[in-house]
This record gives structure tokens, C-alpha cells and sequence, in this order.
């Protein structure tokens, strides 16, 4: 019974054994028929990449660029020898393009090659689809900065408060350029970029501030396209805040006796005030500013004389006026020519042992004053004055200048510098003259 039990156990051992070696003869047989009766494989393979390169093309050496593609990846079918290709993927197929029609921009339908990865000949069946439709320009950049006005700040929502001013000309923006890149077609159509920022409002300090936005413009029309990129750099802005006023302008009369009313004398100003900043509040006490002064021996009926707005370090002229004209119209007023004699000048302020001694005959003066009155008057209506507190004690003879007035006219007064010719001289204490 056992050696019955053995014998059947040594039956199915070599069985067994017949099939594995009957399954591998077969796989042999099946082999070597396939590789002899049917050598080649057909195989398809989905969404390969393909190889958008330009390295060693015309378009590369020309400073072409892809810009655009329709799509990126194809399906293809090839044949093969089974034993190579039978097992082939994506990554050992090259989809590469044929570039030989590419000489200048614009858009091209280009026909796809396929090879194996190192580079031998497939027998291609189909590539699915047989052309890429692909945009080529030359890519270029761009700086907009603020130094040439083209990258700007939008201030329309920022608002300063009351009494204080922006001056948009001294903004500060950090960085103060923005390079943009893309095709050159587009490159030339942007002009400027604005940054964007959030609405302030009632601002009386300076401060600093990140933009919302950025946008191109192509003159007036924002420039939106995806084909124009710009580096990603994060602006800052400052923006000063100044405190501004409008001050009156006035002048300052010199070269007068305190017998002469000034108020009398008109002028017009070609402006009556400026608006001035400062970045404190130094200003607020200041009620005007004198634009310089004037010598009334020199005013006539139509003098004019101009000033320039005097600069300070309190504060800074905004108003784009440089200069101002004075005009002395004096409607009504005229000029007349009268000669005093040497009786009708006295000198005042003298000094205790010195007498003064006008030397001259006669002074020959010209006034202004209204017409009607000067047409009244004659010489006796004049009065000359010579202060010697002006000069101090000397011994010998020297011009001195003579203030001329009208003791009863406050509204005439002499022209130009009127001089006479006076001795000084030492007295002795008996009141005789000593000549030194």
C-alpha cells in the first residue's frame, strides 16, 4: 500500500515538472516565433511633453521667443522592434520641433518630430496632433521710473486737511523704478505705471504708505495683458505733509521825515500774497512778508519797481509767482521843480561849540504832490532840514544832504537827493570861530 501511495506521489512530481518545462519551451517558441514570424510591436502613448526649445535654431541666434502654444503634449503611435520598444514610455520619446520655417515674429503652425531619447529614428504611425501653433517675438524690457515721470502715484483718494497741503512733485517712492518684460510689440505700448493707494483722509502729518495696486498704462487706457510681467517688488510711498498759508505781501518806505504821511502815497502790487509751506506750523505767526523797501525820494507818478519774493528758511514759496511788480500810479499827483534859498534850511540836532554854516546860495528841488496843490504853492511853502546828528562834529566844509518838505502839506515830498555845501567849525568858548 505505502510503495502504491509512492508511486503515485512520483507521477505528479513529474507532472509537474513536464508542465514547467513544457511553459517554458512554449514561452521560447512564442518568443522566438515573435521575434522571427512578427519582429515588430505597434505601441501608443498619451500626453508626451513636448520639447519647446530653440538652442541652436535661426529663431535662437535671432532673439526669438515663445510667447504663446496651443497646447504642450501628444499622443503617438510608432513601430518598433518588440524587444526595444515594447516597454517604452513617455520619458524615452523627444517630441521636438522643426523650427526651419522660423525666421522672424509672428505665429507658426510648426510640425513635430518624434525620436527615442538617444536619439535613433522611431517609425512614427501618427502624432496626434501633427503641428503646435506657436507665437514668436523678440522678448524684451522696459525701466518706468519716477526720475522721467513714468512711474507715477495716484493721490485721488488721499486727502490732506485743513490748512495743510501735498505736494505731489516730492513724493517718495522706494523703489523708485519698476522693470517690465514681455514681447517687444507690448513692451512699446506700455508709457507709464500708476501705484494705487488706499483713501486717507484729513492728513496733517507725513507719512508712509503701501500701495493696493500696480497697473500699466498704454496713455490714458490701463494695459492689461498677461504676456507683460513686471518684478513683484513691494513700493512704498512717502508722502510729505505741509502746513500752508497765504501771506499778504507788503513793502517798506525809506528816506522820508516823519512830516510826510506815507499812507498818502498808493501803490498796487501785481500780486497781493503768495501761499507759502513749511513741514511745521513756524508760520502761523507770520502776517506778512515785506518784499523790500523803497526810498520815497525816489517815487514819481508811474515809477515801477520790481521784487523778487524774498526766500527764508521758514518756510517755501508754492504759489509759482518769482517776482512781483510795485506801481506807483498817484493819479492826480504830479511834478514841479521850486528853489529854496539857503534862509529857508536850517540845520537841527547841532552840536554844543561847532556851528553850521549852509554855504550854498540856493537848492533847486522837485516835488511830487498832488497837481492842484503844487499849482498854489511857491518856493516860501518849503522848508530844508539838515540833522547833524547824521554826521557828527567836523571841521571843514562837506555836502550834507537836506530833507525837503511842505510843513503843511503831509502829502508832498521831495525827489532824488538833494545836497548843500556846509562848513563846521569849532567855536571858542567866547563864541568867536576858531579855524584850527
Amino acid at each position: 500500500m505505502a510503495e502504491e501511495k509512492k508511486k503515485k506521489s512520483s507521477a505528479r512530481n513529474g507532472n509537474l515538472v513536464l508542465m514547467i518545462v513544457s511553459a517554458v519551451f512554449a514561452v521560447i517558441i512564442w518568443t522566438v516565433l515573435s521575434l522571427t514570424v512578427f519582429p515588430d510591436v505597434n505601441v501608443t502613448l498619451h500626453d508626451v511633453e513636448i520639447d519647446f526649445s530653440l538652442s541652436g535654431s535661426y529663431a535662437d541666434l535671432a532673439g526669438l521667443s515663445i510667447i504663446d502654444k496651443d497646447y504642450d503634449t501628444v499622443d503617438i503611435s510608432f513601430t518598433g522592434r518588440r524587444d526595444l520598444v515594447s516597454n517604452y514610455g513617455a520619458e524615452d520619446i523627444h517630441i521636438g520641433l522643426d523650427l526651419t520655417s522660423v525666421r522672424s515674429s509672428g505665429a507658426y503652425n510648426i510640425p513635430l518630430i518624434a525620436t527615442d531619447s538617444s536619439g535613433a529614428q522611431l517609425n512614427v504611425v501618427d502624432i496626434v496632433p501633427q503641428t503646435v501653433h506657436v507665437d514668436f517675438d523678440v522678448i524684451a524690457s522696459k525701466d518706468l521710473s519716477v526720475e522721467d515721470g513714468t512711474l507715477r502715484v495716484s493721490l485721488s483718494g488721499i486727502r490732506a486737511a485743513q490748512g495743510y497741503a501735498i505736494d505731489p512733485s516730492e513724493l517718495e517712492v522706494n523703489p523708485s523704478k519698476i522693470t517690465i518684460s514681455g514681447p517687444q510689440d507690448y513692451i512699446d505700448q506700455v508709457t507709464s505705471c500708476v501705484l494705487s493707494l488706499e483713501p486717507i483722509q484729513d492728513l496733517s502729518e507725513s507719512v508712509n504708505v503701501t500701495p493696493t495696486s500696480v497697473e500699466l498704462y498704454s496713455g490714458n487706457a490701463v494695459f492689461d495683458n498677461s504676456r507683460v510681467s513686471y518684478n513683484s517688488e513691494n513700493f512704498s510711498v512717502y508722502i510729505p505733509i505741509y502746513y500752508t498759508k497765504n501771506l499778504p505781501l507788503s513793502i517798506a518806505l525809506t528816506g522820508y521825515s516823519d512830516r510826510i504821511d506815507t499812507d498818502s502815497i498808493n501803490y498796487t502790487l501785481s500780486t497781493e500774497s503768495i501761499v507759502v509751506r513749511s513741514e511745521n506750523r513756524n508760520i502761523e505767526n507770520i502776517e506778512s512778508i515785506t518784499l523790500g523797501t523803497i526810498d520815497v525820494r525816489e517815487i514819481k507818478p508811474g515809477y515801477i519797481v520790481r521784487f523778487a519774493i524774498p526766500p527764508s528758511s521758514y518756510y517755501t514759496n508754492i504759489s509759482g509767482i518769482e517776482e512781483v511788480e510795485v506801481r506807483f500810479d498817484l493819479e492826480g499827483y504830479t511834478t514841479k521843480s521850486f528853489s529854496l534859498s539857503n534862509r529857508q534850511i536850517h540845520v537841527i540836532n547841532s552840536f554844543s561849540g561847532y556851528d553850521f554854516t549852509v554855504e550854498q546860495d540856493r537848492l533847486r528841488v522837485e516835488v511830487v504832490g498832488p497837481e492842484n496843490i503844487l499849482n498854489e504853492l511857491d518856493s516860501s511853502s518849503f522848508i530844508g532840514q539838515i540833522d547833524a546828528m547824521d554826521y557828527g562834529p567836523f571841521n571843514d566844509l562837506r555836502f550834507l544832504t537836506v530833507s525837503v518838505y511842505a510843513p503843511n502839506y503831509p502829502n508832498i515830498w521831495s525827489c532824488g537827493v538833494n545836497q548843500m555845501l556846509v562848513s563846521c567849525k569849532q567855536s571858542d568858548q567866547d563864541g568867536t570861530e576858531n579855524n584850527g
